[in-house]
């Protein structure tokens, strides 16, 4: 008799509008129930309506009491986990496509349609791009998707170069070229192929874009360095240039890379080798025997002709006296490795005085087969020929900081601000609880104050300071405190580097900013009014450094768990240096390699009550004891490996 009837209806609207509403964000368990997490408070999902919702999904929800238990039932869609994903190709019993969406924690199987674009027939494995068409909270009772691209057959060898390229919306190809190129003869070029230029790279390296000649004067050194110069066959309203605008960095991935511009160009006709000649754009830089420049930069357009194409490991061997070192065939050529090696030295002197140096630590490269599978995984040391390169680079991008302020007020410089205006005060507050006693706190309150932080002297003399103590621990828990680096148009101090201003234009093959930079260069030396870069290319700059990082990691995490996944049984022991402390467990970084490997907090003690995570110390407590920190070394044995996450798990060896 009450089926139908207005007046119920109207009450149990009545009811359920009256009921709490929250809004949260979804965490999906493995079990099939979830949690709708929301500022203050953790409401349960039950496993029917968590149909309804995916890990990740916002929503709102109406609360249900029943006794002293609170349920979420999930209302409305605020924003949905996913619009575009990466997924692979499933198909059910009665051959209906599914897919499988490429993330940890969503284990929803989402049916969909492919694309009238799409060419490919797909199979069972395949990898794909797809966008959400339909969400049960929004328009429909079930979860559909749309295949838009395709991406690989699931036996490509290549998946995670591929797969990744395409999350992070990356391309996969060169920029296209031209038939045929015109060098501009706008500005005259000064001949200065009778200097014997030098390049130092890898032994791979096509794409050269800086070449070193260095003389000896009265009281110190006069550096020449020469860098390719793209822009003089690259018109302002090219393709290639609006290309190069939108991808802003040459990809480098392990074994091979992605250039920014046409491989005509960066890797043939605006190379630097050896014994061709080549247009580039040259600055002089003098100083003397500290290091200490003593001249105002100077830069010409000019031809140049590299004598010779050095490898850093020959030179590495010759200077450190390996056995059975590599030997010059020139004798001038061996003087230019002699001045640049002391030349670095000096550099790297001032640089430790007036500066900031860095921290050493190795890059990791794999060592791929043809098919693209990881054979050996090597930890490369900046040997003493990298140092040079890197001496000279920078004090080449310090000089066009200078160049560029004076002339045009305007460019792009690298920048950096140190601490982040919020964390300042947290930043003083560590410093003075770890370094401070009774006897120098009157001092360090002066010397560590919020506004000597500011400076780029307080800074650079905090950093200092911290040298003579355990210097990996501090320098990892201030990391925390620091803000990002930006790209600015106006000169700004970098301190990171510990240098009044920065602006590098010593890699234009790579990077479009130095090809802006080389532009603004050549307006100057045409007495020309600069063009101050546009906002939104300090914007794109930006986003695509964020996007690179992270398609260098995701790469890497990938190779990393197809790399390990068969020595698990082996349970390998590594040394390791902790990364990062948390309520989940410990990051460990492996020093052999490089991969980051996760150590569960249940596998470091069996009493949960006993432990206890310091977030300010980033440190873990048991029984009241510190047992780890950030930056201490520690033994870690593989326990397993995840390849669909990506993850290495271990534990710790006592």
């Amino acid at each position: 008799m009450f089926q139908n009837n207005p007046l119920l209806s109207q009450l149990k609207q009545q009811i359920r509008e009256n009921k709490p509403r929250v809004e949260g964000t979804v965490k999906a368990n493995e079990k099939g129930f979830g949690f709708l997490e929301c500022d203050k408070k953790s409401y349960f999902i039950a496993p029917p309506a968590m149909k309804k919702v995916m890990h990740g999904d916002k929503i709102k929800a109406v609360i249900e009491t029943n006794g002293d238990k609170e349920n979420a039932e999930p209302e409305a869609l605020v924003e949905p986990m996913l619009s575009r994903f990466i997924a692979k190709v499933r198909f059910n019993k009665d051959k209906k496509l599914q897919l499988a969406v490429d993330h940890p924690n969503i284990k929803n199987l989402i049916l969909a349609n492919k694309a009238n674009t799409i060419d490919e027939a797909l199979q069972e494995g395949d990898w794909v791009v797809a966008e959400l068409q339909k969400h049960p909270l929004r328009d429909d009772r079930t979860f559909f998707a749309q295949v838009t691209q395709f991406i690989c057959r699931a036996d490509d060898n290549f998946a995670p170069w591929w797969v990744t390229l395409a999350r992070h919306q990356q391309p996969r190809t060169p920029v296209a070229g031209l038939d045929s190129y015109t060098l501009e003869q706008t500005l005259s070029r000064h001949d200065l192929t009778d200097l014997d230029f030098v390049t130092i790279d890898a032994a791979s390296t096509q794409d050269m874009d800086d070449a070193l000649y260095i003389e000896t004067s009265d009281n110190g050194w006069k550096l020449w360095v020469a860098i390719a110069d793209p822009t003089a066959y690259i018109p302002l309203d090219s393709q290639i240039e609006l290309d190069a605008r939108q991808r802003c960095f040459t990809n480098y991935l392990p074994g091979f890379n992605i250039p920014m511009l046409p491989r005509e160009l960066s890797d043939e006709l605006c190379s630097l080798m050896p014994q061709q000649k080549r247009p580039a754009l040259v600055c002089t830089i003098e100083t003397d025997r500290n290091g200490e420049i003593t001249a105002e930069p100077h830069f010409v357009a000019a031809w140049i002709e590299s004598k010779a194409k050095l490898d850093y490991d020959e030179v590495s061997d010759l200077l450190e006296q390996v056995e059975n070192h590599w030997q010059p065939s020139d004798e001038k050529i061996a003087q230019q490795i002699a001045l640049l090696h002391q030349f670095a030295l000096a550099r790297i002197a001032w640089r430790k005085t007036h500066a900031l140096l860095f921290k050493e630590r190795p890059d990791y490269s794999f060592e791929l087969a043809q098919d693209g599978k990881v054979q050996a995984i090597h930890a490369k040391h900046r040997r003493i020929a990298n140092q040079i390169v890197e001496e000279a680079m920078i004090i080449a991008n310090t000089s066009a900081a200078r160049y560029l302020d004076q002339h045009a007020k305007c460019g792009i410089f690298n920048t950096h601000s140190g601490f982040d205006s919020k964390f300042l005060p947290a930043a003083h507050d560590f410093l003075l609880a770890t370094l401070a006693n009774d006897d120098n706190r009157s001092e360090l309150e002066s010397r560590y104050a919020v506004e000597q932080l500011r400076t780029l002297d307080g800074y650079c003399q905090m950093r200092h300071d911290i040298e003579q103590y355990d210097f990996s621990f501090l320098e990892m828990r201030l990391r925390r405190f620091l803000t990002f680096a930006e790209f600015k148009a106006e000169a700004a101090p970098h301190f990171g580097l510990g240098l009044p201003a920065y602006a590098t234009w010593t890699s234009p093959i790579r990077k479009y900013s130095d090809m802006v930079n080389h532009r603004i260069i050549k307006q100057c030396l045409l007495h020309e009014s600069a063009v101050k870069p546009a906002d939104e290319i300090l914007a794109r700059l930006q986003e695509a450094r964020r996007q690179n990082r992270l398609v260098e990691r995701d790469i890497a995490d990938w190779l990393y768990a197809l790399y390990f996944a068969p020595m698990v049984e082996q349970n390998p022991i590594f040394s390791g240096e902790i990364q990062d402390v948390s309520r989940g467990g410990l990051r460990v970084q492996l020093l052999e390699n490089g991969a980051s490997l996760f150590v569960p907090i249940s596998t470091l003690h069996d009493k949960k009550d006993e432990i206890n995570v310091n977030s300010d110390e980033l440190a873990l407590y048991i029984q009241d004891q510190k047992a780890y920190q950030i930056g201490d070394q520690v033994q870690v044995k593989l326990s397993e490996v995840n390849v669909v996450t990506r993850s290495l798990i271990g534990n710790m060896v006592s």
